[in-house]
């Protein structure tokens, strides 16, 4: 872990050489959950609205691409609550991007089973690192 901690260090000076890092250092949260919502509000409306509402919903999500904004702040903020003091949220935001994968659990093919593995092995990976690296370590 030590050398993952060398590496998380690193990472947290590189984003020190952008202008932007310190306005976004606020937001990562709500950029990484925030993100993870909308990916799982797009599904459920999907799943419960009826077909009629399907032209609706396109344009909001695809029209106006709230899908891929939301996936990108998604990842934005997961590299930036990576080199961050609450890198100890970060693996549930990653297994509930798993968990978003996967769902409804009814078209479940080989390639989403390994793309929510590979998200699911990440969150376990971050988890370790939470939990061993002392705070005073991370910063």
């Amino acid at each position: 872990m030590q050398q993952f901690s060398n590496v998380i260090r690193e990472l947290e000076k590189w984003f020190q050489g952008f202008k932007w890092y310190s306005m976004l250092r606020t937001l990562e949260m709500q950029l990484l959950f925030g993100g993870l919502g909308i990916v799982f509000i797009r599904e459920f409306l999907y799943l419960v609205l009826p077909y009629k509402s399907y032209k609706a919903l396109n344009v909001i999500f695809y029209t106006i691409p709230l899908q891929s904004l939301a996936y990108h702040a998604f990842l934005l903020g997961a590299w930036l609550t990576l080199a961050s003091k609450n890198v100890k949220y970060l693996p549930y935001a990653l297994w509930g991007y798993a968990i978003y994968i996967l769902f409804p659990f009814t078209s479940i093919s080989l390639s989403s089973i390994i793309a929510a593995g590979v998200y699911a092995v990440l969150g376990y990976g971050v988890f370790r690192y939470s939990v061993s690296a002392p705070v005073s370590e991370r910063e």
